[in-house]
């Protein structure tokens, strides 16, 4: 383990530090972490004070929040749950230095939001710097001193979204330290039988009439690392020894090895317009591994009808994420080794936020994700689309419809092929960074 992941796991590991617990302290020179590493990886998620929070650690926020928030924070307890539980209930508070906020199950983010990485159209791309400073003028979130905590309604409804948004605001530069998700749903851990169903109730707080004058930029950190984009992707991609690098595919088994088609965001194909439009090709990048982002979570611990359906199924289980030392052994199972670099992709750059944010969060590991993803990556090839037209000519620079970057499983009928025209393909294009140049630039 290099020094700076030792640093930082030692931070998350052991009980009292800043981070998730203390222990080896933020300040900390590097070599003087000297940390128990028989107890480096936690067996659960009790002593964590941010990242993934228990419902008791919750309630105990809840109940008394200036004597039980974690050491460095200064401001209010936010907590912003995602669509309400299957009663329609929301997580009670104060009004004062507790909030809780309702946003539609989808989350905080935008999966029909385009961004141009100078390439290509990146649906669903990471939002802009400003349109997270209107996210958090919405809320009256101050940077520098609020307590965040993203809350999932019910089941798995919205569990993508909801890590994509935690993991937006640390993009931004919102510390680790502030940042939490409830592990599991309101619906699971504040159900009838729970014990904490009097931590709910029937409306949540009303945001501020007006927006507040706040700005990441404020934060003065630089997180554009947290992205790659798609000419970094083809030159890891082209690599033949990865050594170094674990690149995990979330999407799913079936996508993964092209049984199952992977989808696009648009409905205009078939011989009416009308249909579902698919990649034009089908497989995955060159030496990914299959990660379906569910193993991340616990799918088959149901024992009541949390979700008032009528019956015991699997939905009503928990989505908590495994225990960090189980998802350590996940991962090492999958051909992660010491030090490797963790790169992500799936779809759309919400099933892969999962394996992203345990990586960073739980497990300390050094992360970064493809943001275009396959939606990005499986559309540049030299193929018809459905509209009748080629989407990159033979000999193009960023096909990747190519044995050097991609395993290729199977073509995909140009009558089903996205129309290229959303995508907006720059095939002269020397670079794909004008995403992270801008980002770069917002923050000056």
């Amino acid at each position: 383990m290099s020094n700076k992941n030792l640093k930082r796991v030692c931070s998350i590991s052991l009980a009292t530090s800043m981070l998730f617990f203390t222990g080896c302290g933020l300040d900390d020179d590097t070599e003087a972490c000297q940390c128990d590493m028989s107890k480096v990886v936690s067996t659960n998620y009790k002593e964590f004070k941010s990242g993934l929070i228990t419902p008791e650690r919750l309630t105990q926020y809840i109940d008394n929040w200036s004597a039980n928030k974690p050491a460095g924070v200064t401001g209010r307890l936010v907590i912003i749950q995602a669509g309400a539980n299957s009663s329609n209930k929301f997580l009670k508070s104060n009004g004062k230095d507790v909030v809780t906020y309702q946003i539609p199950a989808g989350g905080a983010c935008d999966p029909s939001y385009m961004r141009h990485d100078g390439v290509a159209n990146i649906p669903g791309a990471m939002i802009s710097g400003d349109r997270m400073d209107g996210m958090i003028n919405m809320f009256h979130l101050d940077p520098k001193k609020d307590f965040v905590l993203f809350a999932v309604g019910k089941g798995s409804t919205s569990m993508r979204d909801v890590v994509r948004s935690v993991w937006s605001l640390n993009y931004w530069g919102w510390n680790h330290e502030r940042l939490a998700m409830l592990n599991g749903s309101v619906d699971y851990d504040f159900s009838a039988t729970s014990g904490l169903s009097d931590y709910l109730v029937d409306a949540p707080s009303t945001p501020p009439s007006t927006p507040s004058k706040f700005t990441v930029k404020s934060l003065h950190t630089d997180r554009t690392d947290r992205h790659i984009y798609i000419d970094d992707m083809m030159k890891i991609a082209g690599l033949d020894d990865k050594t170094g690098y674990f690149i995990a595919d979330a999407r799913g088994t079936s996508e993964y090895s092209g049984a199952k088609k992977s989808k696009t965001a648009d409905k205009t194909c078939g011989e009416n317009h009308d249909k579902q439009c698919y990649s034009p090709y089908q497989g995955h990048i060159r030496d990914a591994v299959d990660f379906p982002y569910t193993e991340l979570l616990k799918l088959d611990d149901q024992s009541e009808d949390v979700n008032g359906d009528g019956k015991v199924d699997e939905n009503d289980a928990s989505f908590k994420f495994k225990s960090p030392k189980e998802l350590e052994t996940l991962f090492a199972e999958k051909g992660y080794k010491k030090d490797d670099k963790v790169i992500t992709y799936c779809r759309t750059g919400r099933k892969a936020t999962l394996i992203t944010y345990v990586s960073d969060f739980v497990l300390g590991y050094d992360v970064t994700m493809y943001d275009g993803s396959w939606i990005q990556w499986g559309e540049m090839a030299n193929r018809t689309d459905v509209n009748g037209s080629t989407i990159l000519p033979v000999g193009d620079n960023w096909i990747t419809d190519n044995p050097k970057y991609s395993v290729n499983l199977g073509y995909t009928e140009a009558i089903d092929t996205q129309s290229v025209t959303p995508y907006k393909i720059n095939s002269t294009a020397t670079s794909s960074q004008k995403v992270k140049l801008e980002d770069q630039a917002y923050l000056k």
